[in-house]
């Protein structure tokens, strides 16, 4: 419900030509976690499993049948003896009856099997939402990246545009050259690049976030400028060991390939011992029969019957049916590799994630020790211009060094949180 009101909201901005809509991570995981399609299709998969079991454990009960017959012959018939007769006669009945026929082995073991895989099922809805989770984390990261690169390239256009017309006003003067004057304007043009781009990278994150997110289509999504500050979901200096270790508790992956290979070994348990066990057979019925010879519609009385058989089934599906225990063995082998696969994975991501967040806070603190040294930089070299001691290119230099660093620092930021998000989608925390 929270989702549609949150649309709601939105609609009016929808309407608005080029308006933009502010949306915080809170809000985009929430959204996440309503209808996307990824999610949509695990839950859909996750229902036909459990309808699936139900369904194998209907089949340990009768099922009732309740109705009326009525059967008329006319000419030649055989009678027991196996004399042809010509005969005339009718037959009507009506009754309730109970059939089942119980296969009590394999019912067994199947719904066992069943339950595990709607288990599985469940693990796999789990996932898909911690992946959904880490995908809307990145992408959202990518749209503040985005923001802050427009925002710095803005500014450094800003910065340039009032250095450019003060040396423009110096070559009037006749206290610079001419070249400095294209010089400055060149790096005016520059920053309107990056500008540009920047603007072209909002579009597409925003797009792709409202993808994710299922928002309708033209919907220009903006996020929180304050959001984009270095997270602390897992620390980087935590050992390695530990962190797989925790992963291989909590990832759903692998408790979605555990039930599986549970799963697996059920059916070759119904492969081996389920033909032991005896099939029953039991029908029921109890009503009234009526009719006799010609048009006679007399006679009606009380009619039942009752039969009890039991027996095992020898060949395919049954006792002695070599195929289909090699075939479960083989299920059940593969099941296996798999979740060793799974587990080899995990741990290879947990030490991808791990690796790429220290490199990120590593980078980020001589990141930061780069921005400072850029900003002190660039207004000596302003200060110095301003009194004809410093040069032009020295002054578009520091001036190129501190976008340069500010870029680079909103898109360590942006990456660092990505990684973080990535690392803790690994863990499956």
């Amino acid at each position: 419900m929270r989702p549609l009101i949150f649309l709601a909201a939105l609609m009016p901005a929808l309407a608005a030509a080029d308006a933009t809509t502010t949306i915080n991570l809170a809000t985009a995981l929430r959204l996440a976690g309503a209808a996307p399609v990824d999610l949509e299709l695990a839950r859909n998969h996750l229902r036909q499993a459990q309808a699936n079991y139900a369904e194998t454990r209907a089949k340990f009960f009768p099922w009732l049948g309740i109705g009326a017959g009525y059967h008329r012959l006319d000419g030649n018939t055989q009678d027991a003896a196996g004399n042809i007769i010509d005969a005339s006669k009718q037959t009507y009945q009506t009754g309730l009856g109970v059939v089942a026929e119980l296969r009590l082995g394999e019912a067994a073991y199947q719904s066992i099997a069943a339950k595990q895989r709607a288990t599985a099922a469940g693990h796999a809805l789990e996932s898909v939402r911690k992946d959904l989770l880490a995908e809307v984390s990145n992408g959202y990261f990518d749209l503040l990246r985005a923001q802050a690169a427009w925002l710095v390239s803005t500014q450094s256009t800003s910065l340039a545009a009032d250095y450019a017309s003060q040396v423009s006003a110096a070559v009037a003067s006749g206290l610079a050259f001419e070249a400095d004057q294209y010089r400055a304007q060149a790096q005016v043009l520059r920053h309107d690049l990056t500008t540009r781009k920047a603007l072209e990278e909002i579009q597409v994150a925003s797009a792709h976030l409202c993808e994710w997110l299922r928002l309708p289509h033209g919907l220009d999504l903006r996020g929180l400028d304050a959001e984009l500050v270095p997270l602390n979901l897992s620390p980087p200096t935590a050992s390695l060991g530990s962190q797989v270790r925790l992963a291989l508790e909590h990832r759903p992956e692998l408790r979605n390939r555990e039930a599986l290979l549970e799963a697996a070994r059920s059916d070759t348990a119904a492969a081996i011992n389920g033909p032991l066990v005896p099939d029953l057979s039991l029908r029921a019925n109890t009503g009234g029969l009526g009719g006799g010879k010609n048009t006679s519609s007399g006679n009606f009385g009380g009619t039942s019957e009752f039969m009890l058989g039991v027996g095992w089934r020898i060949g395919p599906g049954g006792l002695f049916d070599q195929a289909r225990t090699e075939s479960a063995h083989a299920s059940e082998a593969a099941a296996h590799l798999l979740l060793d696969k799974t587990r080899l994975r995990v741990s290879r991501e947990v030490l991808e994630a791990m690796a790429r967040v220290r490199s990120i806070d590593a980078r980020l603190a001589t990141t930061r020790k780069l921005l400072e040294l850029s900003e002190k930089t660039y207004h000596l070299s302003r200060d110095r211009g301003a009194t004809g001691v410093g040069g032009v290119l020295e002054t578009l230099r520091a001036e190129e060094d501190l976008s340069f660093a500010r870029l680079t620092w909103f898109e360590l930021v942006a990456e660092y949180n990505k990684a973080q998000a990535n690392l803790r989608r690994a863990l499956g925390t």
